[in-house]
């Protein structure tokens, strides 16, 4: 198949490697020429090192070239799907008969919006038919071509098993899934827990304080996923739980990083500028923290993130905070 990936940032450009690893017509469009060029010139995958571009994938700054994709790869930064899916609109590009798969991991800050479902609000066209890529998948292993399981999921069950066809080989196993809803807001939510995880690291706590964010973290996940229309069982799987695990323990997890340095004094401006990439992580706690006063649900953790992040409270007595409140049954 031709595809298109949009984002030619690390997991992007891997997942475009993949692509062509299986014998698809793999182009990718990036939205600064400067770095497209850059990147068709050097052939390497960005930010991880040392992995190549095969010489077959063309990077490009135009974004016509979705027209002529059978399948589309979202996978630019959540704050800037809307802004991208726009300019495909406003270009006129028919994406009736197209594959559209979101590996976008976030909620909109200002809708409270799915990446499906601003696609779908977008091009209503796609309603029902959107796929999300997501699990447990650090770049700097998918492009070394280690063992990795993650799933595809769809309202619309043909499309998940194309997606998943077209993903699937012998270092990157793909299930499939139609709660589609459930695996976008893990994906997403889990970013707001590897922040609170980097955040203990930071503080030089222990794996007795990281196991009790992970666990009391997929709580969270767990009570505010079903809320918004998630299958509990979903966020026991692939990804929640198993992204939940790799991106608050992964040295290769962005959104630790950003907690470590923050608990280590960095101001979040600090942080965000050493890091060099985005932490999704960061705009989702003000996501998440908004849909817990929404739907008046407690959400310590997401809330002591939230305090730390945007409040400027201390990371050692947001950690206070959360052992200290009222004693209360686990279940």
């Amino acid at each position: 198949m031709k595809i298109s990936v949009l984002g030619a940032g690390s997991w992007g450009t891997t997942l475009a490697c993949v692509l062509a690893d299986n014998g698809h017509d793999v182009s990718i469009w990036e939205f600064d020429k400067t770095v497209a060029d850059k990147l068709n010139k050097e052939r390497v995958i960005p930010f991880i090192g040392g992995a190549e571009i095969p010489k077959n994938i063309i990077v490009t700054n135009d974004l016509n070239i979705v027209s002529s994709q059978g399948a589309v790869l979202i996978v630019v930064p959540s704050h800037v799907l809307r802004s991208t899916l726009l300019t495909i609109k406003k270009l006129k590009i028919d994406m009736k008969n197209k594959l559209v798969i979101s590996a976008t991991k976030g909620i909109e800050n200002d809708s409270l919006l799915r990446a499906s479902e601003i696609i779908e609000e977008i091009f209503p066209e796609q309603k029902n038919n959107v796929v999300a890529l997501s699990g447990p998948s650090h770049a700097e292993e998918v492009s070394k071509k280690m063992p990795t399981v993650i799933v595809s999921a769809s309202k619309n069950d043909k499309n998940a098993v194309l997606c998943r066809d077209l993903f699937m080989n012998d270092y990157l196993r793909v299930y499939t899934q139609d709660d589609i809803i459930g695996v976008e807001l893990g994906a997403s939510l889990k970013n707001v827990f590897a922040i609170a995880g980097g955040i203990i690291d930071g503080l030089s706590f222990g794996d007795n304080t990281k196991a009790a964010i992970v666990s009391r973290g997929l709580k969270e996940l767990v009570k505010l996923g079903v809320l918004l229309g998630g299958d509990k069982n979903t966020f026991y799987g692939l990804s929640g739980a198993g992204d939940l695990m790799v991106t608050c323990f992964s040295k290769h997890s962005r959104n630790r990083s950003l907690g470590e340095m923050i608990a280590k004094g960095k101001t979040l401006q600090e942080a965000e500028k050493d890091l060099k990439m985005i932490a999704e992580g960061v705009k989702t706690t003000i996501s998440a923290y908004e849909l817990g006063k929404k739907y008046n649900v407690e959400l310590p953790i997401i809330n002591e993130v939230y305090e730390v992040l945007f409040k400027n409270k201390s990371a050692k007595q947001a950690v206070m905070d959360l052992m200290t409140r009222a004693p209360k049954a686990e279940i």
